[in-house]
């Protein structure tokens, strides 16, 4: 074997091993990056649950409740993209809940409003002139 195929090999071999390091470190340093993502969305669930989205919102608590189950899975697997991800979407799906339910409790404030200021307004009109 010549010299410069040994050189070639060894450069090779010395940037497989970069590469391969590179990865494990990018992989392991997403971790606790998975791990705070999933904290945040299991607190964006929460909040949700708080705010009545279960009876307001269910469809959509339901997709960030499904979310939460991919991203542990994922966490569990040591697939922190995927973690990420899924933890992500479901603090999306969970803050979309919650405000649904708060415009649900809203529309309900409104139309007693309306309701009141129909009672108000037929009083009035009883009222002698």
């Amino acid at each position: 074997m010549d010299g410069t195929a040994q050189g070639q090999r060894r450069l090779a071999f010395f940037w497989i091993t970069l590469t391969a390091l590179s990865v494990a470190a990018c992989a392991s340093s997403q971790g606790p990056v998975a791990r705070a993502k999933f904290t945040q969305a299991e607190r964006a669930f929460d909040e949700a649950q708080q705010a009545s989205a279960a009876i307001n919102a269910p469809t959509e608590l339901k997709a960030a409740e499904d979310g939460l189950t991919d991203a542990r899975e994922a966490v569990a697997k040591k697939s922190y993209e995927r973690a990420i991800r899924a933890a992500e979407q479901a603090s999306v799906d969970a803050d979309y809940a919650r405000a649904r339910a708060a415009n649900y409790r809203i529309n309900q404030m409104v139309d007693e409003m309306r309701q009141s200021i129909r009672v108000l307004r037929q009083e009035i009109e009883r009222l002698p002139q």
